[in-house]
């Protein structure tokens, strides 16, 4: 009972230690392509509710996104199925985290550019993204380990 609780823990530490990795690799991606995006596209292309930052942001969630998902599913959860039903769990809770992730970063940028305690604080890009992707990580891990690649399921 011991043994079986600490390979267990052991999986467990192994799966965030990947998980870490290759979100380390997805957020490299998405903060490269965010940047990227914020300099392609102009300031006056979008106007309302979807403006220059949040294009880009969505944009570059998604360029993460597509990192995350096919190393997680190799490396991390060890799957090579062509299983849809898990495809489409993926995309729905990476849809939700679309949604925060956008929603969050939009917000601290608002609140960072706006409000007078922090309109000298420097990096304000860079502090709603790394809250906004933050926040979604540990959702996104949490997702993924218990509602796509759920314990039990057959790993290769």
């Amino acid at each position: 009972m011991v043994v079986a609780r600490a390979k267990a823990l052991s999986e467990n530490k192994k799966q965030l230690t990947k998980f870490v990795l290759i979100g380390g690799l997805a957020v490299l991606t998405d903060l490269a392509c965010y940047y990227t995006f914020l300099n392609l596209i102009p300031d006056d292309a979008f106007r309302g509710p979807m403006d220059n930052e949040a294009v880009s942001k969505c944009l570059s969630f998604l360029c993460g996104l597509s990192v995350t998902y096919w190393f997680n599913k190799r490396w991390t959860w060890r799957r090579k199925d062509r299983d849809t039903g898990r495809l489409m769990r993926f995309l729905l809770i990476y849809g939700i985290s679309l949604l925060l992730n956008v929603g969050i970063n939009s917000g601290m940028l608002h609140l960072l550019l706006t409000q007078p305690m922090f309109v000298d604080l420097p990096l304000k890009y860079l502090i709603a993204f790394v809250v906004a992707t933050g926040t979604c990580s540990a959702f996104n891990f949490l997702g993924q380990k218990f509602w796509i690649f759920k314990p039990g399921e057959e790993a290769i």
